[in-house]
């Protein structure tokens, strides 16, 4: 009896083993890949979140791309040709298919670009557009008001992405999408996960990975562990703490290169304090942020002296914000006749900016200012700031397109209040001339020197006080092949593939 419960024993042990070992060589099907919140929509024109944009970009396609250098490279349009300079035609990659098997015409692409044009959030972009014309079922032409510098870059935003007509007409695009990308939409577990699968006849080629599983984890612990013991294999947008862990762990690869990413301290100047130029420089002035670099990022980002980052087209490095003097600070607030002032920034459910507010909190105690702090969901966030109702708020901003006009226009041209991405309410009549000229001017020289002076209002006016540029990163496992991380910060999945 003893030698039959070995040999059985024996046997489980040797089926165990080669289980394991199949598991083991077997490559598997699904990447999860996390990120602090999940999106808000599937509707290109509906959002300006990354969270948002990183679904858009993989469902959908644009007439053109900008690579990891930046440059404009054909996606949806094979070529493009300027006839003059407010007309350029663009020719169309034949047999490309949207998700329900339709093929891509010149129809969907004026649909989709007259759609992004009335959009609220992100019509600024194609506020130059004129009109979009079909000349034959491959061929569209795009002509502009005026000579558009920017056209291809603003093309290859998320917001550009190519819409199936029939399909928007008749669907709700904020939930539903009928995409050319890599991969579609397979389900939405809202508040948990979006379910991408592969699309097997992608223009571009078959993806490797079956499903990639998209995951909101606001708890920064939680992603990093996630990382360690392989739940997750790609965790965007690591703070600090978890930098270090992932550089340490020798199964993990940290993938990272400077951003074109600004994160900053916006100002409500509608509000009745900061209505007063003397109290947002105060403010600004009491901000020491080499402690913050120090202390909550451990110096592992720069100060940042303007709105735009380096590596945007129209970016300065001889602008300069207010710099910390929290005596100068005080007198500005006693020339406002302003006493016991009290405010509250807002700020969303991210660790680092949260702990960022509570250095800026106990700072501005030291100028006679009280500040209170509301951690809220990012989905409230958006909402909240974009109605006016923060005061202050804590936010980010990264020009996908890598230019100048999409980093400075959204968020400080007056005609964009509130949903457009102005936030802080802010208007100068001299600035938004600026501008608008930038915008139409073709000679790069000539754009620099606009948007230069363009930067130093907008940091004398101090609606907005720039903190520290933010590294574009991701920690994944070292299984992941493919993965490039780039300054915009978007993943393509289709270009991964796991190692075998």
């Amino acid at each position: 009896m003893k030698k039959v419960i070995f040999l059985i024993v024996i046997g489980l042990w040797i089926v165990s083993c080669g289980k394991s070992e199949e598991n083991k060589n077997e490559i598997k099907d699904t990447l999860v890949y996390a990120q602090l919140s999940e999106s808000k929509s599937l509707d290109p024109h509906a959002v300006t979140d990354q969270y948002s944009q990183r679904v858009i970009a993989n469902i959908y396609d644009r007439l053109v791309e900008v690579d990891e250098n930046m440059k404009v490279v054909p996606s949806l349009a094979e070529s493009w040709k300027n006839i003059d300079p407010l007309t350029t035609v663009f020719h169309l990659k034949k047999g490309v298919h949207f998700r329900s098997g339709k093929k891509v015409t010149a129809e969907d692409v004026k649909f989709s670009l007259e759609r992004a044009m009335k959009s609220p959030k992100l019509g600024s972009l194609y506020s130059l557009f004129d009109k979009v014309d079909v000349i034959d079922k491959n061929t569209v032409s795009i002509t502009t008001k005026k000579p558009f510098g920017p056209l291809l870059y603003h093309l290859s935003h998320k917001s550009a992405s190519i819409l199936n007509s029939e399909f928007a007409k008749t669907h709700n695009l904020n939930q539903e999408a009928d995409g050319t990308g890599g991969y579609f939409v397979d389900s939405w577990n809202i508040g948990d996960y979006i379910l991408l699968k592969r699309n097997t006849n992608y223009f571009k080629g078959e993806p490797s990975i079956k499903y990639i599983k998209i995951r909101s984890i606001p708890e920064e612990n939680s992603k990093v562990i996630g990382l360690e013991t392989g739940e997750i294999d790609i965790a965007a947008d690591l703070e600090s703490m978890s930098r270090n862990t992932v550089l340490e762990n020798p199964n993990l690869t940290l993938a990272e290169t400077s951003s074109y990413s600004v994160q900053f301290l916006g100002m409500n100047v509608e509000k009745p304090f900061l209505k007063d130029i003397k109290i947002r420089k105060a403010i600004a002035m009491a901000i020491d942020k080499k402690t913050i670099i120090d202390t909550i990022l451990m110096g592992a980002v720069k100060d940042a002296n303007s709105f735009l980052a380096p590596g945007v087209f129209g970016y300065s490095k001889d602008v300069n914000t207010y710099q910390y003097n929290p005596e100068e600070a005080k007198k500005l607030i006693a020339q406002s006749g302003y006493k016991d002032i009290e405010l509250t920034v807002l700020t969303s459910n991210n660790t680092t900016r949260a702990q960022i507010c509570e250095v800026i909190q106990a700072q501005l105690k030291e100028v006679g200012i009280t500040l209170n702090i509301e951690v809220v969901e990012w989905g409230a966030f958006l909402s909240d700031t974009s109605t006016g109702k923060a005061e202050l708020y804590m936010l980010g901003w990264s020009p996908s397109t890598g230019d100048a006009d999409y980093g400075l226009v959204p968020n400080t041209h007056s005609s964009n209040k509130g949903s457009g991405g102005n936030r802080s309410f802010y208007e100068n009549k001299k600035l938004d001339k600026i501008l608008d000229v930038a915008k139409e001017e073709l000679d790069s020289d000539t754009r620099l020197a606009l948007y230069k002076e363009a930067q130093k209002i907008i940091n004398t006016d101090a609606a907005f006080f720039p903190i520290y540029y933010q590294l574009s990163n991701a920690g994944l496992s070292k299984n992941v092949v493919g993965y490039v991380q780039t300054s915009a910060n978007y993943p393509y999945f289709y270009k991964l593939s796991f190692k075998k």
